[in-house]
């Protein structure tokens, strides 16, 4: 093999290790306040970079960059001999930036390695840099840039542990999880310290004529600040919630629901199946049960009555506010209309396992992250790529709590509503999702693909790909055009993936024709609605067109 083919090969491997780090970080997250984004790299090895709060600049051997929402313009720059890295030079004017350079690297710029031993793929190195923009965080390590997303909206609280529910009153808050049973009798402390008697947590904690009972497969009883074990005579080995209506405790098991006197320690089963039930809340005089079998369960406890109704998906939860009802189902999220005896699909997402209602939204957890669903039909994705548990969401006063397999995040709900939502574009989320093992299969071919063809284009035109321009102009004329010719352009990532450039660089540009991104793509897709009602089209293939639910296209499209 030839040095040119040896050396390319290596630069190939090496990128494509770096992609690898970047995939495997975005899809395996690190479940922690800051978070990786992206990898950028240049042709030459990035040296430092360094920032003002406002600006951040990258140095490379020979050339000097301003970088800016993924994209790197370059500065007049001609390096000395006696130089090797560059510097921000401090200005009174924030707007304004002035740079020095030094050949030794000065230990004022120095990072804490130890901080970083989560961040990096690889053992940490003396000249390795940072600088932040905003609530972006960036550092330069071995050559590249990473950008990461620091997260202010929430904190993680028992990390590394496996969260199963949260309980709140006026006294205290129960904190159930894999790894011990926490009590934390104030709103900001977090006991590290589990209560004896259990350890560990399959189900919820509830509150039952002034006593606190654990479901944990048996059901304990907190007494002089432990966990009692109740000695119940039964063959039911799987207790996960207990419910009171009127005079009489229902409890829910994994294969059983029926009747229990907490105090005469007897229980009587009313309805058994040999699917899972996962979920039981009540309206009224009405029991509400989910079941794995994907039919919901509708029990009168009053004339001891028993309906099925079958919703056709695996049914996590159940959520109640007022007479409105909404399912946490393995296929999405479901509104049942207790009246008809009908449910409708919100929106479609694999496994959804639990829902509370935040205001007129609703806030969900899934195995993939969590989601809003606001009262305008749209969502947002809050938190990705995490693992939320079942039974785990809950919300107290202004914070919600979402347990996941790796800790507690804790979320400031005003913070949340009115600073982090209004910045998020809405999700349209793929009915057709794959598998998370395959879309990382894909992943990796795409990898290898994207890397080698990013090295060609690098080595034929020597310019980084973050600063190029797109082929054609873009004006909203043209997006039409092109959101009317090709069904994949439905959301404002899409369009910006379309013409090579970011959403933030798509929304200047936009900007200049005084459109919002939003609005126009709004417009645009109305207008699709309308042509193919006019051709007959079933509102089902309308909906998957333009990615927005039917009741949605109702309301707001072809309402008279």
């Amino acid at each position: 093999m030839q040095l040119k083919e040896l050396a390319l090969v290596e630069t190939i491997c090496q990128r494509l290790c770096f992609s690898l780090f970047g995939l495997f970080i975005s899809v395996f997250s690190f479940a922690q306040d800051t978070v990786f984004v992206k990898t950028y790299s240049l042709p030459e090895k990035i040296v430092n970079i360094d920032g003002d709060g406002r600006n951040l600049i990258v140095r490379t051997d020979n050339h000097l960059y301003k970088f800016y929402a993924g994209r790197f313009d370059e500065l007049k720059f001609t390096p000395k001999e006696n130089d090797r890295f560059t510097w921000i030079s401090k200005n009174d004017n924030p707007e304004v930036f002035g740079t020095y350079s030094t050949l030794q690297f000065p230990e004022s710029h120095q990072v804490k390695h130890r901080s970083l031993d989560n961040f990096v793929p690889g053992y940490d190195q003396y000249n390795m840099t940072e600088a932040s923009l905003g609530n972006l965080y960036y550092l330069s390590y071995n050559g590249i840039l990473l950008e990461y997303r620091i997260h202010h909206f929430y904190s993680i609280k028992h990390r590394g542990k496996s969260i199963r529910h949260i309980y709140h009153d006026d006294n205290f808050r129960v904190i159930a999880t894999y790894a011990g049973i926490f009590i934390d009798s104030t709103k900001a402390v977090y006991t590290n310290k589990p209560i004896p008697g259990a350890n560990f947590s399959s189900g919820e904690t509830n509150k039952i004529d002034g006593h606190y009972y654990l479901n944990s497969d048996p059901i304990y009883r907190l007494k002089n600040n432990q966990w009692e074990r109740l000695p119940l005579n039964t063959d039911i080995k799987h207790f996960k919630k207990l419910l009171k209506i009127g005079k009489q405790t229902y409890f829910q098991s994994t294969e059983a629901i029926g009747w229990i006197n907490l105090n005469k320690l007897t229980l009587k089963k009313i309805i058994t199946h040999t699917s899972q039930f996962h979920d039981m809340e009540n309206l009224g005089n009405l029991l509400l049960l989910g079941n794995a079998n994907g039919k919901l369960y509708l029990y009168d406890v009053v004339q001891r009555k028993l309906e099925t109704v079958h919703i056709g998906s695996s049914i996590y939860d159940i959520t109640i506010k007022g007479q409105q009802i909404i399912l946490s189902c393995n296929d999405g999220l479901y509104e049942f209309d207790l009246k008809t005896k009908k449910s409708q699909l919100l929106f479609r997402h694999k496994h959804i396992i639990q829902s509370i209602f935040i205001g007129n939204n609703i806030l969900s957890t899934s195995f993939e992250g969590l989601f809003l669903y606001t009262n305008n039909q749209e969502v947002f994705k809050i938190i990705d790529n995490v693992e939320f548990n079942k039974r785990a969401l809950n919300s107290w006063n202004d914070l919600i709590y979402a347990g996941s397999t790796e800790g507690l995040y804790v979320i400031n709900l005003p913070q949340l509503i009115n600073e982090i939502l209004p910045s998020l574009d809405p999700e349209i989320l793929n009915e057709s999702k794959l598998d998370t093992s395959l879309l990382i299969a894909l992943g990796f071919t795409l990898v290898v693909i994207i890397g080698s063809a990013v090295f060609i284009r690098y080595r034929n035109q020597g310019k980084p790909d973050h600063y190029k321009t797109p082929k054609v102009e873009i004006t909203p004329e043209r997006i039409r055009e092109d959101m009317l010719k090709n069904e994949h352009l439905i959301s404002v990532e899409s369009i910006a993936d379309y013409y090579q450039i970011s959403r933030v660089h798509l929304n200047r540009v936009l900007k200049k024709h005084n459109k919002n991104t939003l609005e126009l793509i709004k417009q645009i897709k109305q207008e699709i609605v309308l042509d193919l009602k006019s051709k007959q089209i079933p509102i089902e293939k309308i909906s998957q067109r333009v990615g927005y639910t039917s009741k949605y296209i109702k309301q707001h499209f072809l309402k008279k």
